[in-house]
């Protein structure tokens, strides 16, 4: 009942404003109405395209319909703003989903007029604030319905974001983000409609209007500088070294690798190689187009006439030119295909043999036809055919434009200038010309199809014979390739060979012996091999060099080396091996066969150079050079059969150690043996180490340490004595002190020269075999990851260790063999030994082979699109992209796997650091707008230093929300938003002030009035009083200037109720005509007691008691009620006293007409400092020399009241006047007579005169 009641009113209401809407169009004609619609969407459209047009962070579609809603209601704006947005449609269909809001702001606006709210200025923000949360509220699900929450502004869009990337919910985001949008839209709309009434209004009234400004023209200033506010805002180079050595090289000591279909190259054979600028290798297969970075064989697939391969070329542009089998020739650019020449653009055959270009700009293609010559012209064109070039398999050129190549019969073409100059066959049929190659001196290297490489001088345009070189062990030359120090490469059906200046030599290159066509020298010195047959070799360089894989031997384990007899003896699980000092050659000798068979655990050369050698099973045996041998056995005496180490002390003698007990040897005798029973503990003897005192070290396999002395144990170092395990493999003597290092099962010891133990737990491993000691600051550590280089003082003094691992990344393509004994040359050479032979390392190069590594992104994803880099290598990050994805390449072709570090400047803290091989794609999500760098380094193997680095810059346009101006935008809108709230609030607040101010003025009034009302000869004295204290007292300037309007007003309301009490007086004593009693008098009096009472709790007007209380106080303390003087009387008692007075006797009362001007300026100057504050009388005198208080105009304005009175009352104030002059007289002589005396008034009795209200006697 009670809701359809509400809705019954809600009809009524709603009614009413439509038929107001309707009375105001009745007034205008037709064509008025129609014109006055269609001008109001229209600038809605308008608005809306301008706003889209400059992407203003408004919508600008409101303003006719504010307009239409103003002058024709609620259903007329209504219907404009749902015809504006139906309209824009044609633009942006889902501008019909928000007709709504547009509807909504119509009928706001319509409903704000029809209240006048637009008639005060809080009304106007009233209607904005309403406006903008109505549309808020209607705008936002529609966004979430089409747009998940999205406003479709880019302002509002970033508000969004900025808020989002700042975690804060994205529903409140999403709101806020619509905020800011309709804040500033609204407000602005409704305050041009405001704007636009108050002109129309003024321009119709303009005095009248130019008042109504006056109190809101602050408030119109503060709301134009934020909407102006808010309108203002609408608004690869690194170098790489090349191939080219200093001095002459052992390719021998290469490290080979063969790829094949088993290993990385699916097809299994290569025909041609090649390596473009960014040094990126290609390989040509009849299975198609491989890429490899180093890492991985990519098959190229993308490029669709590229099938398979016959040969590659690379230009000194850095084109690469494929020459198909079927296909013609295919030219990339950067890895894009830009161009196809076949059979149909005038190649002569669509299998191409050969590619060359000469240095006057031809370039020759070999076909299985003839010989096509093409120049570049504004796109490749042809030039010649040489149709007696039939099937050019090799091709060559020089600096003089001179282009060779040999035909497939084996005769050699000389050409020049795209025309063949000259030719050369081999006489007979037993040898042909196979291949040819320009050396770097001019000459002409011509391979044969035996094993013969003729020189010629083409000088002359023609061949001139210069020499033969016989390549022995090869046979059919295929290519002949130049490095850069002229070491001369060549390719056959048998292997491979180099001449270099030390002369011709073979490489073993095992079992790619077979078909190698053709060969590559990589910007990293690497050198690559093709074969039809076999795949690919790599030879790359090492610090390590493989010496049983250089040579051929078979792989074994290896547990002790030694120089011996000039060569190296190499001890092995199955015996014995000998290499010869250069490690090219296996030898065998008579030790060899003696020892076949045998495991062999360490090796010792005397200084008497005699070979001891420890066997696990058949005892010590001693050999000399010249063949004696001496045989150390449990039989002989010794320890036992299994001999585990053998060493020399100082004094000579030959100290061994097996399973049972420790031997000491001299002159070929054992002198004396410690075994268990002579308390030497239970293990087997690991290593031994002689001290400078004589002491003796054995480390034992699981009871720690045993001290000797004097061939006798002296005591045990074990775990209780620090030790982190009881298994030592190694004691070493520290280079620098009498200290030892030692190698336990699990981590690394030092021993102190005053026999204290710590464990030196920074090193950064714990599986440890040895430590070779380079010199007093290098330490080498082996181990099961390889080896450690470290500094001795860092290891020993327990801090942070900078340390650098060489292992298989390194080059070392195996494992170190525990428990075994290295051997160094003094030559700068290690021989380590492993367990797949025997590996070399010079120690004082190791790290000289580190190579430049080119490094490049090899792929730019943005959001899963790939993006180009530019000329100048900058990533370009467009605006919403969310995901970068990076693939940074490493090509890198040496055997040696180093540390790759990357980091984004500008988000990354730190380096990322992984091994090449665990280098993947690199994601980088949302990241901020801004310049950043992506940097890729190589590291050393510690990670810590930087080798080589290329930075890549980044520039992430930045999301409009990250622009600069944008968060200032933020800043404003919400600073606006605070402003404008807070404001509406404060304005609330004073408009309710305001109507309670009123209220009380109201109040006031009414009591004024009824006092007045009520004493007959009072009227109008109230509001008179209140007139003259306020000048009284803006004359006196006794207020503060911050207190001044507030205190004027609450004086001019105490003035106006000072008389308030007299409502308690009887009317009978009020309105009395005659004389006052005592009794009646004191009754009068007590007005301004009974008027205190009354409003003691009066808060709306402050000091109002005091000026009804004290305003019949005398300035000399003789007044009533209190007697208060001076100051201590209240001031608004003491201005209200004297303005009082002043009134009472300038007024016409009913008992007698006002008193002569100069009795009343007597009288009042009479009371200064008596009855009156002089203070306040000065300025009342003041206010009337300034004719502010003009007595002419009060007289005159008396005289006129007086003529209107009736004859009888004029008779009897006539009567009463006559009286009063009479007493008068009479008490002004008494009081000349008496001046101390005082006045008889102040305590009239019965029978003398009645007392003026001011307290100046009548």
């Amino acid at each position: 009942m009670i809701i359809d009641k509400q809705i019954n009113v809600l009809a009524s209401y709603f009614f009413c404003l439509v038929h107001e809407g309707m009375r105001r169009m009745k007034e205008r004609k037709t064509w008025q109405i129609i014109l006055f619609i269609a001008m109001c969407v229209s600038l809605n459209i308008v608005g809306k395209l301008f706003a889209t047009w400059l992407e203003l962070p408004l919508w600008l579609d409101s303003f006719g319909t504010a307009l239409a809603a103003f002058y024709g209601g609620p259903v007329v704006g209504a219907l404009v703003g749902a015809t504006g947005n139906l309209a824009y449609c044609v633009v942006n269909r889902l501008s019909a989903a928000y007709s709504l809001t547009s509807i909504i702001l119509g009928v706001i606006i319509g409903i704000a007029a029809h209240q006048k709210w637009f008639d005060r200025f809080y009304g106007f923000m009233k209607t904005a604030s309403y406006a903008m949360l109505g549309s808020l509220i209607v705008s936002v699900p529609i966004n979430f319905i089409f747009d998940n929450g999205y406003t479709g502004n880019k302002w509002g869009n970033g508000v969004i974001e900025y808020l989002l990337e700042r975690d804060w919910p994205p529903f409140v985001c999403k709101v806020l983000g619509q905020l800011s949008l309709e804040f500033a839209d609204k407000l602005l709309t409704v305050f041009v409609a405001y704007v636009l009434i108050r002109l129309r209004r003024w321009n119709h009234n303009e005095n009248e209007e130019k008042k109504k400004l006056q109190g809101t023209t602050a408030h119109t200033a503060v709301a134009l500088c934020i909407v102006l506010g808010m309108s203002m805002l609408a608004p690869l180079n690194v170098q790489a070294a090349s191939g080219s050595k200093t001095g002459t090289s052992d390719y021998n000591d290469y490290v080979q690798s063969i790829y094949s279909s088993n290993n990385g190259l699916p097809c299994g054979e290569a025909n041609d190689i090649a390596q473009t600028n960014d040094g990126v290798l290609w390989i040509g297969t009849y299975a198609g187009l491989y890429r490899y970075n180093g890492r991985e064989f990519r098959w190229v697939d993308e490029y669709e006439s590229v099938k398979n391969v016959n040969c590659l070329y690379v230009d000194e542009e850095g084109r690469l030119w494929i020459g198909t089998n079927d296909n013609g020739l295919s030219i990339v650019i950067r890895e894009k295909l830009v161009n196809v020449i076949d059979q149909s653009s005038g190649l002569p055959s669509n299998s191409v043999r050969s590619i060359v270009r000469a240095t006057d700009g031809y370039y020759y293609i070999g076909t299985s036809s003839s010989m096509q010559v093409l120049m570049m012209n504004n796109g490749l064109k042809p030039a010649n055919t040489l149709t007696e070039v039939n099937y050019a398999e090799s091709i060559t050129s020089d600096k003089y434009a001179h282009v060779v190549a040999v035909s497939s019969d084996g005769t050699l073409f000389l050409m020049k200038g795209g025309a063949v100059i000259a030719s050369l066959k081999l006489p007979g049929d037993a040898e042909v010309f196979k291949s040819c190659c320009f050396a770097p001196d001019g000459k002409l290297k011509v391979g044969s199809s035996t094993n013969h490489i003729y020189t010629y001088d083409v000088f002359g345009d023609k061949f001139n014979y210069v020499s033969m070189l016989t390549c022995d062990g090869v046979a059919s030359i295929n290519n002949l390739n130049f490095l850069e120090d002229g070491t001369m490469f060549i390719s056959t059906d048998s292997g491979v060979s180099y001449v270099d200046d030390n002369g011709y030599h073979r490489i073993n290159t095992n079992d790619f012996d077979n078909s190698i066509d053709h060969m590559l020298c990589d910007y990293q010195g690497n050198l690559w091999f093709t074969s039809s047959r076999l795949g690919l070799l790599r030879l790359a360089k090492s610090p390590f060099k493989d010496i049983y894989g250089s040579i051929g031997m078979e792989r074994q384990v290896v547990n002790a080396i030694v120089a011996w007899q000039g060569c190296y003896y190499i001890g092995t699980d199955a015996g014995l091996d000998v290499v010869d000092k250069a490690c090219h050659d296996q030898i065998h000798n008579t030790l060899t066969s003696e020892l076949q068979g045998k495991r062999i655990r360490c090796m010792y050369v005397d200084d008497q150079d005699h070979l001891w050698v420890c066997t696990y099973g058949s005892g010590l045996w001693e050999y000399s050079k010249s063949g004696e041998s001496w045989e150390y056995s449990a039989e002989k005496g010794s320890f036992g059969n299994r001999a585990r180490i053998v060493t020399q002390l100082s004094d000579g003698t030959m100290m061994a150690a097996g399973d049972t007990g420790i031997s000491f040897i001299k002159n070929h005798q054992v002198t004396r043996t410690i075994g268990h029973e002579d308390g030497l503990i239970n293990s087997m003897i690991l290593t031994v180490t002689e001290r400078s005192d004589g002491t003796i070290l054995a480390g034992t396999d699981g009871d720690g340490i045993a001290v000797l002395r004097d061939g006798k144990v002296e005591k045990m170092i074990t775990r209780d004595d620090g030790l982190s395990s009881g298994v030592i493999l190694r004691t070493i003597k520290d280079p620098k002190t009498d200290g030892v290092f030692v190698v336990t099962s699990n981590s690394l010891c030092y021993l102190d020269t005053d026999g204290s133990i710590r464990v030196l737990d920074k090193f950064p491993y714990f599986n440890n075999y040895d430590i070779w000691v380079k010199d007093e600051d290098t330490l080498f550590v082996m181990s099961s990851a390889g080896i450690y280089v470290v500094e001795r003082d860092e290891l020993v003094e327990g801090g942070q260790i900078a340390w650098e691992l060489l292992d298989a990344r390194r080059g070392l393509g195996t494992s170190l063999t525990a428990n075994s004994w290295n051997y160094y040359n003094d030559n700068g050479e290690l021989l380590l030994p492993c367990d797949t032979g025997v590996y070399k390392i010079d120690v004082e190069k190791y790290n000289s082979d580190v190579r430049s590594y080119r490094m490049q992104l090899a792929s730019v994803n943005l959001d899963g699109v790939p993006q180009p880099i530019d000329n100048r290598g900058t990533i370009t990050v467009r605006q919403g992209v969310n995901r970068v994805e990076l693939g940074p390449e490493i090509l890198n072709y040496t055997i040696q796997e180093p540390n790759v570090g990357y980091l984004l400047d500008g988000y990354d803290t730190q380096w990322t650091i992984v091994p090449q091989n665990s280098l993947n794609s690199i994601n980088y999500v949302n990241l901020p707008a801004g310049n950043y760098t992506f940097r890729l380094a190589i590291f050393d193997s510690s990670g810590e230093r930087v080798l080589e680095e290329r930075k890549f810059p980044m520039v992430k346009e930045g999301e409009f929300h990250e622009q600069p101006f944008f968060t200032f935008y933020i800043l404003l809108i919400l600073s606006m938003i605070m402003i404008w709230f807070t404001w509406l609030i404060v304005q609330r607040q004073l408009n309710q002030q305001q109507i309670k101010i009123n209220m009380a003025n109201e109040t006031v009034m009414a009591i004024a009035n009824a006092v007045d009302a009520k004493d007959l000869r009072t009227h109008q004295h109230s509001l008179r009083v209140a007139e003259y204290s306020v000048l009284i007292a803006e004359e006196m300037n006794c207020f503060k200037w911050w207190q001044k309007n507030r205190m004027l007003s609450n004086l001019r309301k105490a003035a106006q109720m000072h008389d308030i009490g007299k409502i308690a007086v009887p009317d009978s004593v009020l309105n009395k005509v005659g004389r006052l009693t005592d009794d009646e008098y004191a009754k009068m009096k007590s007005h301004v007691i009974r008027g205190a009472e009354i409003l003691k709790d009066f808060t709306l007007v402050e000091h109002v008691e005091e000026g009804t209380r004290y305003h019949h106080e005398r300035y000399d303390g003789k007044g009533y009620p209190d007697g208060l003087k001076g100051e201590e009387i209240p001031l608004f008692g003491r201005i209200i006293g004297v303005a009082d007075a002043f009134d009472a006797m300038t007024s016409n009362r009913v008992y007698r007409n006002h008193m002569d001007t100069g009795y009343v300026m007597n009288e009042m100057l009479r009371g200064r400092g008596t009855q009156f504050d002089p203070d306040a009388l000065d300025a009342f005198f003041r206010l009337l020399d300034k004719k502010v208080i003009n007595l002419d105009e009060i007289y005159a304005q008396k005289r006129a009241e007086i003529d209107q009175a009736d004859q009888e009352q004029s008779e009897e104030l006539k009567r009463r006047v006559e009286e009063d002059r009479k007493i008068q007289e009479a008490e002004m002589k008494a009081e000349s007579a008496k001046p101390a005396e005082e006045p008889k008034a102040e305590s009239a009795k019965p029978d003398e005169p009645k007392k003026e209200e001011g307290g100046t006697e009548a």
